[in-house]
């Protein structure tokens, strides 16, 4: 079997840690999967930066494919949160596990924070 190249790995993850749903200029959803640690930070935090340098009005990051978050992987979550409020863009978490949702507590991030399904 013929290994892959780090780029092709690169681009592999990334396909595997989220996928954009509603990509219209309004409202941006991502659906991050799998676990949120500190080995995802750099990726995560990419592909936030990239979404939030395409100007949406409204970012929503589904959390539902999500089987862990540990403090380290909260980091991209705050960085785009504060991001999105220095562009005036909307932020909200939604679909959060009772782990993240938890983690998200304890990290002061309960306010992006959605109680409902996508907006």
């Amino acid at each position: 079997m013929p290994t892959m190249s780090p780029s092709r790995k690169l681009r592999q993850g990334r396909h595997a840690l989220l996928r954009m749903l509603h990509p219209r200029r309004d409202l941006v959803v991502i659906r991050l999967r799998g676990n949120l640690d500190a080995e995802r930070v750099k990726e995560t935090t990419r592909v936030l930066r990239r979404v939030l340098r395409n100007g949406p009005r409204a970012l929503e990051v589904d959390l539902s494919g999500v089987t862990h978050l540990s403090p380290e992987g909260a980091l991209p979550l705050f960085l785009a949160a504060r991001g999105a409020r220095g562009q005036g863009v909307r932020f909200t978490i939604t679909h959060a596990d009772p782990q993240a949702q938890a983690m998200m507590h304890r990290l002061g991030l309960e306010r992006y924070l959605s109680n409902g399904a996508s907006s």
